[in-house]
């Protein structure tokens, strides 16, 4: 008999088994989600199987176990059927037993029906959320970016009718960019714009220094002026969470423009879940432009109706605009469903420059739409690798589970919870607020809304192609270890949640240098063994371009991606400036949430 086979009535339930629901075929169309089971072996060839998320137990078979252990995603119970068959190879005189396995799992809650698992949400109350407080204007040394977007705005105010109050943050190392920053928000006399100058003496670095002087070095980490050649990304991004502590905003990039832009390909509704974004590339802006229209809205009225819903909110507002689609939906999502969860962050998409500095392993996974534009293309696959000016985002408004967080255009930030800080310097400062945020809020949720603001660069970006070496940077050290701790943090209140993982990173600060390596080098390894799977299903899916496998093929040989000791080690982060960086991070996490409290207390 092979391990696929299933049995009829040989199910013993145990444990605590919600009612009996039993799918009909009016009710095939049911989507059914297939949850991370948890199995325990109790005997050579049996076990128990439960779901976390509502508690429902039962023993099955190896057989048993081998089919519900195919089911992956929000299915209808003939996609599961299918997908089992398929994966098992099992011949076509069994694809009853799997059925009537599914049923059963279906009916005694090993699956759950997705009615069942949206109603742990809770109930969908009238919405009470503040109002925007602004929308805010990082920035540093780029006055002519700054005159561009806000001239943008100005037009934006002219055609809604819509006034919004813009705060510029200006990080500015020269003086003569900052005086020229404030000589473009007086040109602008008919927007309402402030000026926040970083370099000020009266800065909030010192008030906050005044008031907390026990937590005075923490606040310098997260707050102080830059030292030769550093970059402080995430200096600019920790003043306005401090600023609007308590509070909602939007940030925008300076060098974005709010021109919002439909999509190449634009569905109605809604989708749910944790697809990849689309990706189409052009040759230049008016290309680009040609394929994506203008769009006569609002983007800051779209980003504030979603930002800040509980998601039984969101939920139901997604309902009124048909049809919904579920897919690649995770087992893990379950814990999503709570009713705590609601939209902490809110982002459009972004076309021309895609935001990263080098690369992305988004530019070796495609989606199936971007598949599908590739094949009627072939010619531009090439391109994907070397285009200025890239489409990246879905075709319609999509709801997911929080998982990382990029400032690219235009994002909404629900600063009435506590929000954690960027790393003060270095790249990727915005991922780490995305990644923290998934740490301290276990069930929060993103609205990605289906339009995309242009984002101008004034130079060309340099991309890594598959010969180049590209060392593991510092600040996605912090990310990957921030995502593989958090599931050990017991604690419900998202500042203690903080806390405890700021006292992680100083404890790994600690570490000898063995366990350090050992940490890079896994982290590493993790990141070349999921980009190299992901690699080699494209190559061995059929329905993938010729075109895009001739130009991925080389990037399985790429330094990035091998998986041997020595180029693990190569590319390490120097140990002292990895132990300096988690020790100061660690540090501010700590303190983040009595600063944080401090500014929300105290409004500037």
């Amino acid at each position: 008999m092979q391990r696929y086979v299933v049995k009829p009535h040989t199910v013993a339930t145990l444990g605590e088994i919600p009612a009996a629901r039993t799918p009909t075929a009016a009710s095939d169309d049911r989507l059914w989600f297939a949850p991370a089971w948890t199995m325990f072996p109790l005997a050579q060839r049996r076990c128990l199987v439960r779901n976390p998320d509502n508690g429902a137990s039962i023993e099955l078979d190896s057989g048993e176990y081998a089919v519900l252990s195919t089911c992956e995603g929000c299915r209808t119970l003939s996609e599961h059927e299918a997908s089992a068959a398929q994966q098992l190879s099992a011949p076509p005189a069994h694809r009853p037993a799997i059925r009537e396995l599914l049923e059963r799992c279906a009916r005694q809650g090993l699956l759950m029906a997705l009615p069942d698992l949206v109603a742990r949400f809770g109930l969908a109350r009238v919405p009470s959320v503040a109002p925007i407080a602004g929308i805010t204007i990082p920035t540093a040394d780029r006055p002519a970016l700054v005159l561009r977007l806000l001239t943008g705005a100005s037009n934006l105010q002219s055609r809604t009718g819509n006034a919004y109050l813009w705060h510029v943050f200006d990080d500015s190392r020269s003086a003569e960019n900052r005086r020229a920053n404030r000589e473009v928000i007086a040109s602008c006399p008919d927007l309402e714009v402030r000026y926040h100058d970083l370099s000020a003496t009266d800065s909030l670095e010192s008030r906050l220094a005044a008031a907390l002087p026990d937590l005075r070095e923490e606040i310098r980490l997260l707050l102080a002026a830059a030292g030769p050649g550093e970059s402080t990304y995430g200096r600019v991004m920790n003043y306005p969470l401090l600023w609007f502590a308590g509070k909602r905003f939007l940030s925008i990039d300076d060098d974005a423009q709010v021109e919002p832009r439909r999509a190449p390909l634009a569905l109605p509704g809604v989708e749910i879940g944790l697809a990849p974004r689309a990706a189409y590339w052009y040759d230049s802006f008016d290309a680009a432009f040609a394929a994506c229209p203008e769009l006569p809205l609002d983007p800051i009225a779209e980003h504030a109706q979603w930002l800040g819903l509980s998601m039984a909110q969101a939920w139901e507002r997604a309902e009124r605009e048909p049809p919904r689609r579920v897919r690649d939906f995770p087992g893990l999502a379950g814990s999503y469903f709570d009713p705590d969860a609601r939209v902490l962050f809110t982002w459009n998409h972004v076309l021309g420059d895609p935001g990263w500095a080098k690369f992305s392993g988004e530019l070796l996974v495609i989606s199936a739409e971007t598949r599908d534009w590739l094949a009627a293309r072939p010619g531009a696959a090439r391109a994907g690798f070397e285009a200025q000016v890239q489409w990246r985002g879905y075709a319609s408004l999509q709801l997911s589970p929080q998982e990382s967080l990029s400032t690219t255009t235009l994002c909404g930030l629900d600063n009435t919870v506590i929000l954690p800080p960027a790393v003060r310097t270095g790249p990727e400062a915005d991922t780490t607020i995305g990644e923290m945020t998934r740490c301290i809020h276990p069930t929060a949720w993103v609205a990605s809304l289906p339009f995309a603001l242009p984002h101008v660069r004034n130079a060309r970006r340099e991309y890594l192609s598959p010969a180049d070496a590209l060392g593991f940077g510092l600040n996605r050290t912090l990310i990957n270890y921030a995502r593989a701790r958090s599931p050990s943090i017991r604690a419900a209140d998202p500042a203690a949640r903080l806390s405890t993982l700021g006292a992680m990173f100083v404890d790994l600060a600690s570490a000898s240098d063995a366990t350090l390596r050992s940490v890079i080098e896994e982290q590493a390894a993790n990141t070349a063994s999921r980009l190299s799977f992901a690699i080699d299903a494209e190559l061995r899916d059929p329905a993938m371009p010729e075109a895009w496998k001739d130009v991925i093929r080389p990037w399985l040989g790429a330094p990035l991606l091998q998986l041997d000791s020595a180029s693990l080690a190569r590319r390490a982060a120097p140990l002292d400036r990895l132990r300096t960086v988690t020790r100061e991070f660690g540090q501010t996490l700590i303190a983040w949430p009595r600063v944080w409290a401090w500014c929300r207390d105290n409004p500037q």
